[in-house]
Parts: C-alpha cells; structure tokens; sequence
C-alpha cells in the first residue's frame, strides 16, 4: 500500500501561511500570493485543499497549464476522488475555463460513489453554455439517482421556465420549497418569483 507523505508543518503555521497568502492576494500582490501557498504545498504534500486553492488562483491568473497541474496532484492525494474531481470543475469553471470545467465534471461522474449534486453542476455548466438538451438529459440521470435532489429540481424548474412550461416548473417549485437547504430555497423562492411574474400573477 502507498502511504501519503506527511505534513512537514503544524497546522498553525499553515493557517498563518494561508492568511499571508489571502492577505497578498487582496492587494493584488498575486505573485506573492501564490509563492505562499506553493510553500504551503511543499510543507504538506498530500493536502488536496491546499492544491485546489492553488490551482484555482493560477486559473485567475490565466496560468491554465499550471492549474491544470495542481488539480490533477490534488485529484490523485485526494480521499474521495469524485468530490475532487468536482471541486476542480468548479474552479475550473469559476475562472471560466469552460473545456477544463466540462471535463473534470465528466471524470467526477466516471466514478462510483458520484453524487446527483456533482451531475447537476456539470447540468448547469451546459445550461450556462446553452446546452439545454444536455442540461435536461442530466438533470434526469440526477433525479433517477434521488428523486428528491433540490438542486436537479430547481435545475428542471429552471429548465422547464425557458421553454414555457409555466405551470411544471411552478409545481416542480412548490414541491421541494419548503423542505430545501437554505441556499436552494433561497435560489428557488427567487425563480418562483420569476415564473409567476411571466404569468402575471
């Protein structure tokens, strides 16, 4: 069995590097920045956190290669490789690399143990995209998993309001609103909203 290296650091000098690193960031010092964190790398090899992080800020930096690298080391220390995967399609898609995103989201779903959230993110990239037959083929592959999934019910109302269908996507709303994860309930109160003012209501 390979065993992962060990931290070379305490987990207060890593904090006080992690917070050197946001600081520089924030005054655009972005050299510096990313200087602590690769430090930070070296100090704890196997911290798939750190990589992610990492990689996120070459990708604001448009040094994609370089992202690339660090997600791929972070998707091989990683625990559960599909949460990984899905972490790095996110960043990947947040410093709007859609090709690097689509692909990680697509390897995420390869594994066993993925989840219908991690279904429904690569679903919204292809609704961001203009995907919409793609988004919606998702969106089912994620319900069959959880029928009760708030995010790929949102994601169908969502779908079902740019095609019409008015009065599914306010059922499909109604459905899960009470019973939400705050941040859903939230998105979905606001689409709500959206759909019954196309109605006129």
């Amino acid at each position: 069995m390979k065993l992962k290296r060990p931290s070379l650091v305490s987990q207060g000098s890593l904090s006080r590097i992690f917070h050197a690193s946001n600081e520089a960031w924030k005054r655009c010092d972005f050299q510096s920045a990313i200087e602590m964190m690769e430090r930070a790398n070296r100090l704890n090899p196997s911290n798939a956190v750190i990589l992610l992080d990492l990689g996120r800020m070459y990708g604001l930096r448009y040094d994609y290669a370089a992202a690339e690298r660090c997600f791929e080391q972070a998707v091989r220390v990683a625990f559960k490789k599909s949460d990984a995967l899905a972490a790095a399609g996110e960043q990947s898609r947040n410093f709007n690399n859609f090709t690097m995103a689509e692909n990680y989201f697509k390897r995420a779903m390869e594994q066993k143990d993925v989840s219908p959230t991690i279904i429904v993110k690569l679903a919204e990239l292809y609704e961001r995209l203009r995907r919409t037959d793609d988004a919606a083929k998702l969106i089912e592959r994620a319900l069959q998993s959880d029928n009760y999934c708030d995010g790929a019910l949102l994601m169908r109302a969502r779908l079902d309001r740019q095609t019409g269908r008015l009065e599914t996507a306010e059922k499909t709303l109604r459905s899960f609103l009470t019973t939400a994860e705050n941040e859903i309930r939230v998105c979905g109160w606001y689409e709500l909203g959206g759909v019954l003012d196309r109605q006129g209501r």
